[in-house]
């Protein structure tokens, strides 16, 4: 996601994120015209994924985020494939790519999404260890809203959250 022809000016991003919010419709519309314009900009399809994420429309954000891949592998894409794929429940796929979002941005890591959501991950699959370990590295300071799904609240709450999780994931059979 590099190349100084994708930037977007303060002022285009400000509209894309109210648009995103407000308009996700018209959203969609401003992210195909970049993707026509350039179809060879990774950045094109990572916006017009957001927008289809946006509108629930995972199998195509999903084949957005593999094309802005193939046109440039970036951990931001590679954390978003993950949060894609755990969308769709499809949970060992996206500790793939969030493993590799990880590999390739390490000191990000702990200060993005990607650990809860590796963490989740783990605990869907009824993996209690593997997800506690993600949880150990989020910063001590942590709070979420409990964003896409995931748990909720400080470190400590979303570690029982967690547990809870897996629990229910070996009782389903899945661990």
């Amino acid at each position: 996601m590099s190349g100084t022809d994708d930037e977007l000016s303060q002022e285009e991003i400000d509209r894309d994120f109210a648009l995103y919010r407000t308009d996700p419709e018209r959203f969609l519309e401003v992210t195909n015209e970049r993707v026509e314009r350039r179809p060879d900009s990774a950045r094109a399809y990572f916006g017009r994924h957001q927008a289809w994420e946006r509108l629930g429309c995972l199998d195509l954000a999903l084949a957005d985020l593999d094309k802005s891949l193939a046109l440039g592998d970036h951990f931001v894409t590679q954390r978003a494939k993950g949060g894609v794929l755990h969308a769709m429940g499809r949970y060992c796929d996206a500790i793939s790519c969030l493993d590799r979002s990880q590999l390739m941005a390490p000191a990000e890591w702990p200060d993005a999404l990607g650990p809860l959501l590796r963490a989740d991950c783990y605990a869907q699959l009824g993996d209690e260890a593997a997800a506690l370990a993600d949880c150990a590295a989020l910063p001590d300071d942590h709070w979420t809203p409990g964003v896409f799904g995931l748990p909720a609240g400080n470190k400590q709450e979303v570690a029982a959250e967690l547990r809870r999780r897996a629990a229910a994931a070996r009782e389903r059979g899945l661990g």
